[in-house]
This record gives structure tokens, C-alpha cells and sequence, in this order.
């Protein structure tokens, strides 16, 4: 009988240890362990602010930030106080690029001649920052040149630069 007793002791205690360590290994199985730790890679997404500040400093320009979001870089302000108005008609010469540095325009044989209430929202706010035969660079956000929308080669919500040099103005 003692045999028997001692039988019964010893499997008991077995099974008192196989049953804790079965919840231990329950519980470690719901455990999330170092190395398979999910991680989310957080991309931060720049604003178009942004890549224009990061685009002017690349560039070691000096440049004006209009109340609009625009930049402005003037290389050479003009001549004279006056200022063209939105409701003039601009004779200049222009360039206008991508920020990668692809042309996409541009008045290479002769200036353009044209109304300012006529061309893009960027461009009547930056103009009239130059002086007749003022140079400089309007860094124009999609919101101020053609929004979401394509607008022949150039694809909808681009960031835009324009090397512009303002000949003169005239009222309409």
C-alpha cells in the first residue's frame, strides 16, 4: 500500500509541474517577443512648403516669402519705385522648370506679351516684385499655378519655377 501511496504522490507531482509549466508555455505563447515585434515604418510627408525650402536652400538662394505661400528670388530688382499692377500687360522673358531642373516653357526668341490678369495666380503675385528689367524666380506652389489639374506637359499639382526678366509694363 505504501508503494501504492507513494505512486500516486509522485504522479501527482508530476502533474502538478506539467501544469504549470503548460500555462507558463499558454502565456508565453501570447507574449509578443522582441524579434517579432510588427513595426510601422512612418513616413513623414513634406509639404509643398517644405520642398520649396529645401529646394531655395539647396540652392543657397536668398529668397521672400509672400503671405500667399510663394517664393520669391530677386537677382536684380529693377529700375524705378513703380511696380507693375495686376491689371497691366507684361512684356518679359521667361523660363519655367520643374524642380528636378526639365524646362517645360519658355520665350526664347521673343518676350511674351501678354495681360497679367491672364496668366497663372503665381505670376500676379510675383511680377510686380520686379522693376522694369528686374531678374529673379518665382517658386510658385501647385495651389497658385494650375492645382490638381494637368495642364499640357505639365503634370496637376507640380510645384513650379519660373526665371523671369520683367522688359517693361503698360496699362490696359
Amino acid at each position: 500500500m505504501k508503494k501504492i501511496f507513494f505512486a500516486v504522490l509522485a504522479a501527482s507531482f508530476l502533474f502538478a509541474c506539467n501544469s504549470e509549466q503548460a500555462e507558463d508555455a499558454t502565456e508565453n505563447q501570447n507574449e509578443v517577443k522582441p524579434e517579432e515585434t510588427v513595426t510601422e515604418e512612418v513616413v513623414a510627408v513634406e509639404s509643398e512648403d517644405d520642398i520649396i525650402q529645401a529646394y531655395i536652400a539647396d540652392k543657397g538662394w536668398e529668397a521672400i516669402k509672400d503671405p500667399s505661400g510663394m517664393y520669391i528670388v530677386i537677382d536684380e530688382l529693377g529700375t524705378g519705385e513703380e511696380r507693375p499692377l495686376v491689371t497691366d500687360e507684361v512684356t518679359m522673358f521667361y523660363q519655367g522648370y520643374f524642380l528636378n531642373g526639365e524646362k517645360f516653357d519658355g520665350s526664347d526668341e521673343a518676350p511674351l506679351l501678354y495681360p497679367l490678369t491672364g496668366l497663372i495666380k503665381g505670376w500676379q503675385i510675383g511680377v510686380p516684385y520686379f522693376g522694369k528689367n528686374g531678374k529673379g524666380k518665382l517658386l510658385i506652389p501647385s495651389s497658385l499655378a494650375y492645382g490638381a489639374n494637368d495642364y499640357g506637359p505639365i503634370p496637376g499639382g507640380s510645384t513650379l519655377m519660373f526665371e523671369v526678366n520683367l522688359i517693361d509694363w503698360h496699362s490696359l
